[in-house]
């Protein structure tokens, strides 16, 4: 007997094709549920909320009893569907393909990775054929809401996916009347309308396809202020050319992951610089734009990102180095940009070269000019090791890197120029048009502004105070024109432009705006107002100013979730730093930046220690820069406590979030500190817990040695206490006892001092310390003493590693509840961006599965975990889940490639998880000469080609997993496997 179960409509179940009747509307809520997480464990709370929300019935668990026993009872005899309660929650066992949501999902993925665009129209016709309706519509708990709207965004990626397969597969003619349809129901979807306008071009339909984007062009400069994208403008563009290759008007799902922002003003001109840049693009691994500040390069180079973006599988990523005041952190610009962490034992250029290796990707490094020889030195080393890597960089003067194709870019000309100039204007006014003599007068603006794209803007901006005939005749007396001796005219005409609209400013709004010039990557209000008010002036009096520089175009809003933020462009940026003594003592405003900053990150490191971590880690992770920018100032003015003070706030907020770079700005700190002060320990602690993250354990013990054996204060940073580092490197050294000696004294000192968060960290590594050393039982009571200690504190990272060390003490013994703490722990831990507690998560929960429920979903999983560990760039937890990943290869049959990461393993000085007993039987299974080959091609791989070949091998396991009994518990210490440490 088969049983479905359908979802995408109302929620139904047949058994061989006739209905079966589940119950009244709550119980098949409860069914529903169940289903869309089958066949994992859905905990007891979270199914209440699902099923009830915030009004849950007197005594809701004995009434979710009620209604899945009633449904255990429906599926009583059926071969592979069951509902079982375990330590994890409720689980309801099935085939994920009788429900038609997994089915769909399934069907889906297929279709998206055919070679053959009519299969893959195939499957997606067979995938949308399976929806009969708004999913589960009886149902009106808001997590179903949530989850139907999420669902129809699934349903209509898959049509226009479907679209464009159907379109690449000929089958224009059939599919445009839906399209038709669909462009209707969808008026502002571009891909949809690309699509549309594709359909019709192809059934010989050209002036109705033009029409298409006329209509929806209109649309969306009336409603949403822009023009349509680049791939919508291409569609049009070949269509125009009678171009019989059109391609699909958009994106597949799942396309490569771009960081260019969509641009609010229109691009004009400029095509043949475009192509330009694609050409040269072709030709060679790097292109620089060059030329003077504010002709337009960083435009000109987005807007070329934008079109030719589609030829690199991995995606676009803009690396701005504006903000940069020391060449040092070029690398870890690059590596933000990326979204990779410094690996251990390697320097940050390194570690950006060994992502982008194997990687296809366009790279935009925008103003190179003011770090140019350690941006030449990054861009060196990538054009060199990333053969399938462009660089579009924008410098005002080349980098000098072997390869170089240096482009010039050079002002507009006359009819561009004006063109720019009168659609800023209408910007700021809308009745603004070039009747013949305004154009006289606008063609004498553009040429006495040397057509400089910046100074235009600046200009236009002037239009609502006075007219172009008006502003013509002001630049005949304006130092708009005025040059110096020896310098470039154009570069003058821009200084003088800016000049021009300073001097335009009331003085109040020329004081703020100079001093906003301190700021390196962009402010929020508070900051603008801590940093550069007058006494006496409120929030708002800042905020009025502020509005105003909005209003003039010198400053720049930018959009985001959150708390608003504000930039000034380089160019002006520079200019208001000449302006700062005329508003002001400069080195008092540098100051007042520097304090502001580091009690900025004090606050925050105390706060995310408590229940407001979220939201104090949004608040000050885009000051990274003016972080940066205030360790600078104080070591500029050898401030010893200043230092102190931003070095010792930092662990908590940037260290396990952006990566090891303020463990740096630590050493140097200390080079400053007289050892006696308060917070010597801490930032010591700091400084070595980065060294530890790199891998240099030696320069660890000297740097945490520095404490003298002094104890931080209490709300110092979890990972800065130095007597921690030291037992850690004795942890992973293998000498497990000295580290649980060392924790359990600090547990003890935690009770006394009344520290929760400090005693939620000694005792979760009693846990790992009693794991490691294979008596987890032993570890039980401080596990679980972490969770009951950590849910007062409502701290999710806390919270989350209390339910890690649980679930590490528990994987073995109840391996159900493990991975539902896992999960969880994985959960809390991402929601306050902490990458590190994330990943551990990931990796033992996947551990957990290999052995003890699905290896299927174990090789799957640990495909995540290793991605995770190479964005992080912590090769110590990379090879520990190597280690794993060769246990469960071992264990499946997959022995050619256990074998080989094995030998890869002793390659690189690390230990392996197979010891002789299981070597030998792998050797039997390969026969001598099989088993030889495959040691001697591991033994050839090293870094990043071990990984390789670990995703290869998971990502096309052997059948035999199929054949590999589910087991529920586990005593054989080497199926199971040793602890590995989870180490900072």
């Amino acid at each position: 007997m088969t049983m479905e179960f359908r979802l995408l409509g109302g929620v139904e179940a047949y058994l061989d094709g006739s209905p079966v009747d589940t119950g009244h509307t709550r119980q098949r809520t409860v069914l529903a549920a169940l289903l869309v997480d089958v066949g994992r464990p859905v905990p007891t709370d979270r199914l209440i909320d699902r099923v009830w929300a915030d009004r849950p019935p007197y005594r809701a668990r004995n009434a979710l009893s009620a209604y899945v026993s009633r449904l255990r009872g429906l599926l009583t005899g059926l071969d592979g569907v069951r509902i079982t309660r375990g330590p994890g929650g409720y689980l309801l066992s099935t085939d994920p393909l009788t429900v038609d949501l997994h089915l769909f999902r399934h069907l889906v993925a297929r279709a998206r990775s055919a070679e053959h665009p009519a299969t893959a129209a195939a499957l997606f016709t067979q995938a949308l054929d399976l929806w009969r309706g708004e999913p589960f519509p009886a149902v009106d708990a808001p997590w179903f809401a949530d989850l139907r709207t999420a669902l129809e965004a699934e349903r209509l990626a898959a049509v226009l996916d479907r679209n464009d397969a159907a379109l690449a597969a000929g089958r224009h003619t059939e599919l445009l009347p839906e399209i038709e349809t669909a462009a209707a129901a969808h008026p502002l979807d571009e891909r949809l309308a690309g699509q549309l306008m594709l359909a019709q071009y192809r059934s010989g339909r050209q002036p109705d396809a033009l029409a298409t984007y006329r209509r929806i062009r209109d649309r969306l400069v009336e409603e949403l202020g822009s023009e349509p994208g680049p791939e919508l403008r291409r569609v049009h563009q070949r269509i125009l050319e009678a171009d019989p290759g059109a391609p699909p008007a958009g994106p597949a799902a799942g396309r490569a992951r771009s960081t260019l922002e969509r641009r609010p003003t229109r691009f004009l001109g400029r095509a043949e610089d475009v192509r330009r840049v694609d050409a040269a693009g072709r030709e060679g691994p790097l292109v620089t734009l060059t030329g003077v500040g504010g002709v337009g390069k960083t435009r000109l180079a987005v807007e070329a990102a934008h079109r030719i973006g589609d030829r690199f599988p991995d995606g676009v990523r803009l690396c701005e180095l504006a903000a940069l005041s020391d060449g040092a952190a070029v690398g870890h610009a690059v590596a933000r940009a990326l979204g990779v962490q410094q690996q251990q034992g390697l320097g940050i250029e390194q570690t950006v070269t060994d992502y982008l290796e194997g990687r296809a990707l366009l790279l935009v490094l925008d103003n190179c000019e003011h770090v140019l020889d350690a941006a030449a030195r990054v861009v060196d080393r990538i054009v060199h090791h990333c053969p399938a890597v462009v660089v579009l960089a924008t410098s005002r003067e080349p980098l000098g890197v072997e390869g170089e194709q240096v482009l010039p870019v050079h002002p507009l000309p006359e009819a561009d120029a004006a063109a720019l100039f009168a659609d800023r204007a209408k910007a700021h006014r809308p009745g603004f048009g070039l009747d013949h003599d305004v154009e006289e007068a606008v063609g004498e603006i553009c040429r006495r502004l040397d057509g400089l794209p910046l100074a235009i803007e600046l200009a236009a901006a002037r239009i609502r105070a006075m007219s172009a005939t008006e502003l013509a005749q002001r630049l005949d007396t304006s130092r708009l024109v005025r040059t110096a001796r020896g310098a470039d005219p154009r570069h003058q005409s821009l200084v003088a432009a800016i000049d021009w609209s300073y001097r335009l400013l009331s003085a109040p709004e020329r004081a703020l705006f100079a001093r906003l010039s301190l700021f390196a990557g962009g402010f929020d209000l508070d900051a603008a107002h801590g940093v550069c008010a007058d006494p006496g002036t409120t929030e708002d009096d800042t905020l009025d100013l502020l509005v105003g520089l909005v209003d003039k175009s010198m400053v720049i809003p930018r959009d985001g979730p959150g708390r608003s933020r504000y930039l000034v462009l380089e160019t002006l940026r520079a200019y208001g730093r000449e302006r700062l003594a005329e508003v002001g003592p400069a080195d008092r405003f540098a100051r007042r930046h520097a304090e502001y900053f580091t009690a900025l990150a004090e606050r925050g490191a105390r706060a995310v220690q408590g229940p407001d971590e979220r939201i104090w880690v949004e608040r000050v992770l885009p000051d990274i820069d003016n972080l940066r920018a205030a360790f600078e100032r104080t070591v500029a003015d050898a401030d010893a406590d200043l230092a102190l003070r931003l070095v010792t706030a930092l662990p908590e907020l940037a260290h396990l979030r952006l990566g090891y770079e303020s463990a740096r700005w630590a050493e140097r700190a200390l080079d400053l500190a007289d050892p006696g002060h308060p917070l010597f320990a801490a930032a010591a602690g700091a400084a070595a817990r980065g060294a530890w993250n790199r891998g240099d354990f030696a320069r660890a013990r000297s740097l945490a040695g520095r404490a003298h054996g002094r104890v931080p204060g209490r709300g110092t940073g979890r990972v800065a206490y130095p007597a921690d580092i030291l037992a850690d490197v004795a942890l992973y050294e293998g000498d497990a006892t000295t580290a649980l000696q060392h924790y359990r004294a600090e547990v003890e000192r935690a009770r006394r001092d009344d520290d929760p968060i400090r005693l939620v960290w000694t005792l979760y590594y009693v846990a790992v310390c009693q794991a490691v050393l294979r008596t987890p039982e032993a570890g039980l009571a401080a596990a679980q003493e972490a969770v009951r200690v950590a849910e007062p504190t409502a701290n999710p990272t806390a919270r989350s590693m209390a339910r890690y060390a649980l679930g590490l003490v528990l994987k073995k013994s109840d391996p159900d509840r493990a991975l539902a703490l896992f999960e969880e722990a994985g959960e809390l831990a991402s929601s306050v961006r902490n990458f590190w507690w994330h990943g551990i998560a990931l990796m033992e929960a996947a551990a957990t599965r290999a052995v003890h429920a699905d290896p299927h979903r174990a090789c799957q999983d640990f495909l995540g975990v290793l991605d995770h560990w190479e964005r992080v760039g912590d090769w110590s937890q990379q090879w520990i889940a190597l280690r794993y990943v060769v246990r469960l290869l071992a264990r499946v049959g997959t022995a050619a490639d256990a074998v080989a990461l094995h030998a890869a393993l002793l390659a690189a000085g690390r230990p392996s998880p197979l010891d002789a007993a299981r070597l030998a039987d792998l050797a039997r299974a390969l026969g001598e000469e099989r088993y030889a080959a495959a040691t001697a091609a591991g033994a050839l791989l090293s870094g990043s080609m071990v990984v390789s070949h670990a995703r290869a091998a998971l990502a096309q396991p052997d059948q035999r997993i199929s054949r590999q009994p589910k087991q529920r518990r586990c005593g054989d210490a080497q199926a199971c496997g040793t602890q590995e440490i989870p180490s900072l």
